[in-house]
Order: C-alpha cells, then sequence, then structure tokens
C-alpha cells in the first residue's frame, strides 16, 4: 500500500492506492474507496525478436546507419542521450520551425521532446515508434 498526500485546486487529499493493476487502480481518497483507470502515457509495441540459425559464412544484410553531420552541418536532429522513441511527430515533406517538437523519446525514466535545430522542410526521417537509439544518433533530417 502506497500512501501520498495529493493537492488539487489547493486542497490537499490523503490518498492510499490499495491495489495496482494494469489499467485499473482501487483508491482511497479521503477515507471513500474509489476504483479509477489507468492511461499509459508511454505505450511500448514491442515485439519478440525471431532468431534463426544461419549457416556459417553468411554475410549479413547491409542496413543504412545513419551517421552524425560533420560540424558545421547542422541539418540533422540528434538525440542528445540513449533512449527510447516513443513518438514520432513528423514526416517527410513537413515543414517545421526552430524548437518545433519533431520527436518524443523516453531517456532514464523521463519523456523528452527533442525539437528541430532550425526552420526547413524535413527530407528524412530515421527513426520510428520503438526504436532504441544512443546518444548522438540522427533522428531527423531537415533541409531548407
Amino acid at each position: 500500500m502506497k500512501e501520498y498526500v495529493i493537492t488539487i485546486q489547493n486542497k490537499p487529499y490523503h490518498v492510499v492506492i490499495k491495489k495496482l493493476g494494469t489499467d485499473t487502480a482501487l483508491v482511497e481518497v479521503d477515507g471513500r474507496e474509489f476504483e479509477v483507470g489507468i492511461e499509459r502515457k508511454i505505450r511500448r509495441h514491442l515485439q519478440p525478436l525471431e532468431v534463426k540459425p544461419v549457416a556459417k559464412g553468411t554475410p549479413f544484410p547491409e542496413t543504412e546507419v545513419p551517421s552524425v553531420p560533420p560540424a558545421g552541418q547542422n541539418d540533422a536532429v540528434v538525440s542528445p542521450l540513449p533512449g527510447l522513441i516513443i513518438q514520432v511527430l513528423v514526416k517527410e515533406g513537413d515543414s517545421v520551425r526552430t524548437g518545433q517538437t519533431v520527436v518524443k523519446m523516453e531517456a532514464m525514466k523521463m519523456e523528452n521532446e527533442i525539437k528541430a535545430n532550425k526552420t526547413g522542410r524535413v527530407e528524412r526521417v530515421f527513426v520510428k515508434e520503438g526504436d532504441s537509439v544512443l546518444e548522438n544518433v540522427p533522428l531527423v533530417k531537415i533541409g531548407d
């Protein structure tokens, strides 16, 4: 059982979480019990990996790994730290402005809004929801 004091419109409420499920909870608020629904903000659509044995000497398929642009070319929005992509808010061809949120990612158990570093048109989106990324990996390329 977890207990909290929650303030709503400057009024404190004593809240006890009695039972916590995946989408509901039994809570007591100032002595009255309620069954409440829980909406998870971060949805992870992780699929199990399918692992197949391959014959020795089988070449790996070619995959494109985006690289960080050279210094002075700030057309790529890069991940500030390792994390999980939870939402891509733009698509190729969209117009964006400096400071506009283009990607939301979870890093260090917090949701982070990744913003466009310049005004322009989205030329390329390198990630999709559910991707894990490392620090300094390009997420979106913005052209003029």
